[in-house]
């Protein structure tokens, strides 16, 4: 058995054993890992590694220790969880999976994180078979942390994702139409300085900080060309972009992932023949299920419930969300864990052998 660091794995080995597995989102692809390391304001420190059982490859862990928090997350914030081969199946994968979350506490105690987390996206092809929403993580020594997204079946014909829209929605969107609101799929490199002028615009009449334009760039050049981002835009009368709607794409699922919009654009109710616009794109592209983000019970946090309100009025039902962590000691506790400038992956990785081995063992043994 062997634990060898991203930079030694060849990319195309990697990207494709996320393509082919279950747990295969486009979070753990290399395009991605470049993507959120190269904004620096973010401070990512990454520490991916892939397992190996002599020439087979039977797992992928995208890692990456955020310096601000001291969190060590699986695509630096839980983006998802290690992707393990398709052909590792059963109590196989069972082993492969627990034995990797013992790596990953190892390297945690070693870099001085704070807490460890995962998950599990609500429409990859793990989560929709899993239908007790049994949260495998738990029996991996992690806390259950799981919540909840709205997720609609896109196999119906449209007449039927048509009526399962709420009447406020429907009505909404027949608004949006009547006032020669248009919606068109947009080329993201194309449309990107225009995105982020309407998101830093979003951000600030909603109080939040805009997120760092190189996120965006990495999204417009990284992932828009191999058809995981898909960008919707909303075009005023004059055929000017006034909201947008970003969808990520992979496998069986679709899931609203960013969207901005100018004041104008609410108020002739563009964001609701956005979603109906990009729910129905998903469709076409061959998606099955769609996920229009996580919701929340009831609340005092006005917030929270404004998006659950919205988000439930496109259809669907809602599914478990599955999320696992494990916390060292309070967030925010330490300010910087010292070692994490001077452990380069190979360091790290090398103290997880005798784990890998336990592996090769354990794996021998559940085949």
């Amino acid at each position: 058995m062997d634990a060898v660091p991203y930079a030694s794995v060849p990319q195309d080995q990697w990207d494709k054993l996320v393509i082919n597995s279950p747990d295969g989102w486009p979070f753990a692809l290399s395009s991605w890992r470049r993507l959120i390391l190269a904004v620096e304001e973010w401070q990512l420190q990454d520490h991916s590694f892939a397992v190996f059982d002599g020439s087979q490859m039977l797992a992928v862990v995208p890692m990456q220790l955020d310096r601000r928090s001291g969190v060590l997350g699986i695509t630096g914030w839980s983006g998802c969880g290690p992707i393990i081969a398709h052909d590792v199946s059963g109590k196989r994968r069972d082993v492969v999976r627990a034995d990797i979350v013992e790596m990953i506490d190892e390297a945690a105690a070693r870099l001085g994180a704070n807490a460890i987390r995962f998950s599990i996206p609500p429409v990859t092809v793990s989560a929709i078979e899993n239908g007790r929403g049994v949260n495998p993580f738990a029996f991996c020594g992690l806390e259950d942390c799981s919540g909840v997204a709205q997720v609609i079946d896109l196999s119906p014909d449209e007449g039927v994702l048509w009526r399962g829209l709420s009447e406020t929605a429907r009505q909404t969107v027949r608004k949006a139409e009547k006032s020669g609101i248009t919606v068109v799929q947009a080329s993201w490199p194309d449309m990107l300085d225009c995105y982020y002028r309407v998101h830093q615009e979003t951000y600030r009449r909603t109080g939040v900080t805009p997120h760092p334009r190189s996120y965006f760039h990495g999204i417009a050049h990284e992932m828009a060309n191999a058809g995981h981002s898909v960008l919707w835009a909303a075009l005023d009368q004059k055929g000017a972009a006034i909201a947008f709607h970003n969808d990520m794409q992979f496998g069986i699922g679709a899931w609203y992932h960013t969207g901005c919009s100018t004041e104008a654009a609410l108020a002739f109710g563009a964001n609701y023949l956005l979603f109906w616009k990009s729910m129905l794109g998903a469709k076409t592209a061959g998606r099955r299920w769609y996920d229009c983000g996580e919701i929340f019970p009831p609340s005092a946090d006005k917030k929270r419930n404004g998006l659950t309100l919205f988000k439930t009025r496109f259809g669907g039902a809602p599914h478990r969300y599955l999320k696992a962590a494990k916390e060292y000691r309070p967030l925010g506790e330490v300010s910087a864990p010292a070692p994490v400038a001077h452990v380069g992956p190979r360091t790290l990785l090398a103290g997880c052998m005798n784990r890998l081995r336990k592996l090769a063992r354990s794996v021998r043994a559940a085949a």
